[in-house]
């Protein structure tokens, strides 16, 4: 094997690793050439070649950044969706049943000592944080990116990125607004939320794929029951 298919497939393989994530910057030249033990030539010769399959895309003056698989299918309007629907956010949460499992399941199997310290700690933040709505709506989203972020699968960690990003105001609107109401004031709410986090965080400790998986899918149906009672509620108003 010549050198710039050795470079390519070693930085490939590193981005579908996801020891890159999507939107990281890879490291400089100087330390590429340095790793590889190649010329400036040899290594620009494979940087090209991961553009052209669309791993990567270079920025002049800025450096190599690691593409996500899927921008490009995101990155049109979404036409004949009505963004707060509450059938939109069905079909969000949804997603999220399948997609919140998967990265848990991958996680408790995959990420490092490093990476479940970190979102230990983030758990402990956002158990700890107050604030309005929208910040704790936040947290929560960090939360479970960071989960994603450690499945170590680029097609997991591409979607959630995606999906958290382009889909936020449904998630939002789904966990922490019921019939017009702000769940921050139901207590009710909170501590349930609270316990699903706790349950996903526990099992995710001890690197129980089954009972992490099973954890992340209950909090997001308990989402999805709470959207299905605001269409009652509001069905009952119309009446």
């Amino acid at each position: 094997m010549n050198k710039v298919k050795m470079i390519s497939r070693a930085i490939e393989e590193d981005i579908r690793q996801c020891r890159w994530l999507p939107g990281n910057r890879l490291p400089g030249q100087l330390k590429l050439m340095a790793r590889f033990g190649v010329s400036r030539t040899c290594l620009r010769e494979a940087i090209n070649g991961l553009e052209v399959k669309g791993l990567i895309t270079s920025r002049h003056g800025s450096g190599c950044y690691v593409n996500n698989l899927f921008e490009a299918q995101f990155a049109g309007p979404m036409r004949g969706v009505e963004r707060n629907s509450v059938a939109l956010q069905l079909s969000v949460m949804e997603m999220r049943l399948v997609l919140d499992g998967a990265a848990v399941q991958c996680a408790c199997e995959h990420a490092t000592d490093e990476q479940l310290a970190a979102i230990g700690h983030e758990y402990k933040l956002m158990a700890q944080r107050r604030g309005n709505a929208l910040q704790r709506a936040k947290a929560d989203l960090k939360f479970h990116m960071l989960i994603a972020e450690s499945s170590h699968s680029l097609i997991i960690v591409s979607l959630s990125q995606l999906y958290y990003a382009q889909f936020f105001n449904a998630i939002y609107g789904t966990l922490y607004s019921v019939a017009g109401r702000d769940l921050t004031l139901s207590g009710e709410v909170s501590v349930a939320i609270g316990t699903q986090h706790h349950a996903i965080y526990e099992a995710l400790m001890v690197r129980d794929g089954e009972a992490a998986k099973a954890a992340a899918q209950a909090h997001i149906r308990y989402s999805m029951s709470m959207l299905e009672d605001r269409t009652k509620f509001n069905v009952a108003e119309v009446g």
